[in-house]
């Protein structure tokens, strides 16, 4: 034990390899590291802090089973905020009482319990707002004043800074990447009050940009165009948004005045517009997969002369075509050797999986199957490898009959049964290259005359 509590003191933290070891206790109850009993979060941290400093600082409270300060992955350095995980909630409540609103390194860090995502407080409760395209005459003063027709106004301050000259939309589009990587990180001259709030949310917009006016004389902070709102109640805050958000506003712009739409809405962190956004693209990926599910084909072997409305004349007699399309090389503009044709309805496009299979298209057979994504595929050919033989040659088999049926539906069995006695690695090839398997299919034909025959 002597030992184990020398190490833990002495070597916690030293670099191997360039990077600094974590070291603590083991903790057999996984149940205990779950609860979040004993867990804290600090916030504030000066940059210079690291997980040593903060380790030191908070050891003298009790036992830490974890604690680290977290750092950008690219860069290294700290985030401005931590962890620190007590044996007992006891240690983590004597921390929070002493090292709340204490000074580290020049700067006063927050110290509270740590709450999990799901045990914050709901998304329906928010009191800070974001507002864009406010107009460059308002004020801080100006913007409280406009706000508070809604309720108390805790704080209210518009970002600052030095102001780009107004540009062509071409250039305006290039650097709106740039201007959202600023907006961001919260770069202002806001109050204390609306600066913290500006850590919490993250939030910015790069169509913040496009309201922006010429460049000043000099080099005086003036107005961004956007800044938050933070009021006493939710209720204030959500009545906010129904009667200011959409708002028509004047500014003056290059001398001009123009009217814009007034943008208000809850603050959000950078994180949590991320994970929205992710969100909203995969519900509509999802959507999209779903509509096309079961009435999109993959056909491939094309000829090199077939075109968009070659292909959509030789399926348009199964029925009624969305979309047609021959994939090209951009570079070349040629024909991949590919393409994808679209139905109406799941039934049409069976049909013509059936029929249209192994049909002569100019000067090639081609391969007609139900398109299928990337990650299913994918999929499939890993649940392949992992199969035992027995089991590979069963799902070879399944994919196989389709594709014999469509020419041979009578002899579908038979020939698919007399392919299987080949290897999976030819049978694999078979599966893609249409060519291949019409030479394996007339092969198996030859066979089955010739024992006719016999018999």
């Amino acid at each position: 034990m002597a030992d184990a509590e020398r190490a833990l003191d002495t070597m916690n933290f030293t670099e191997i390899k360039n990077k600094p070891c974590r070291i603590m206790w083991s903790q057999r109850d996984p149940s205990l590291r779950r609860s979040g009993v004993g867990n804290i979060f600090v916030k504030n941290l000066n940059e210079s802090i690291d997980n040593k400093q903060l380790y030191d600082t908070f050891s003298l409270f009790g036992n830490i089973l974890s604690c680290k300060v977290v750092t950008d992955k690219e860069t290294g350095a700290s985030k401005g905020y931590g962890y620190v995980h007590y044996e007992t909630a006891e240690a983590a409540k004597a921390a929070i009482e002493k090292l709340d609103g204490m000074l580290l390194d020049g700067q006063e860090v927050q110290v509270g319990e740590f709450m999990s995502r799901s045990t914050r407080p709901a998304q329906n409760e928010f009191t800070n707002l974001y507002v864009k395209n406010i107009p460059y005459e308002w004020d801080d003063e100006k913007l409280k004043e406009e706000f508070s027709k809604f309720g108390e106004v805790v704080s209210a301050a518009i970002s600052t800074g030095t102001r780009s000259k107004r540009r062509s939309k071409k250039a305006k589009d290039k650097s709106a990447e740039t201007t959202e990587a600023k907006v961001e990180t919260g770069d202002s001259a806001a109050s204390k009050d609306t600066s913290a709030a500006k850590e919490d949310t993250g939030a910015g917009d790069a169509d913040a940009k496009e309201s922006s006016s010429p460049e000043p004389s000099n080099n005086d902070q003036v107005s961004l165009g956007f800044g938050f709102v933070n009021f006493a109640d939710h209720e204030a805050a959500a009545a906010a948004i129904d009667g200011l958000n959409g708002l028509p506003v004047e500014t003056t712009l290059d001398g001009e005045t123009i009217q814009q739409e007034l943008y208000v809405g809850r603050a959000q962190k950078k994180s949590e517009r991320e994970r929205e956004l992710r969100a909203k693209f995969e519900a509509e990926k999802m959507d999209r997969i779903s509509k096309f599910q079961g009435v999109n084909l993959y056909v491939k072997n094309l000829d090199e002369t077939v075109t968009d409305d070659i292909l959509r004349d030789e399926f348009a007699t199964m029925g009624t075509i969305t979309s047609a399309r021959v994939m090209k090389d951009l570079k070349s503009d040629r024909s991949k050797g590919f393409g994808f044709v679209c139905y109406s309805t799941p039934e049409e496009a069976t049909r013509a999986v059936n029929e249209m299979n192994g049909k002569i298209i100019g000067s090639k057979p081609i391969f007609v199957a139900l398109a299928q994504r990337k990650e299913v595929r994918r999929a499939q050919l890993e649940a392949l490898a992992s199969a035992s033989p027995e089991m590979q040659k069963n799902m070879i088999g399944e994919r196989l009959y389709p594709l014999i049926h469509s020419s041979q539906p009578e002899l579908a069995g038979k020939i698919t049964g007399m392919l299987l006695e080949m290897d999976n690695s030819e049978l694999l090839h078979l599966l893609e290259s249409p060519d291949a398997l019409g030479a394996k299919i007339a092969e198996a034909l030859q066979v089955l005359e010739a024992h006719s025959a016999s018999a």
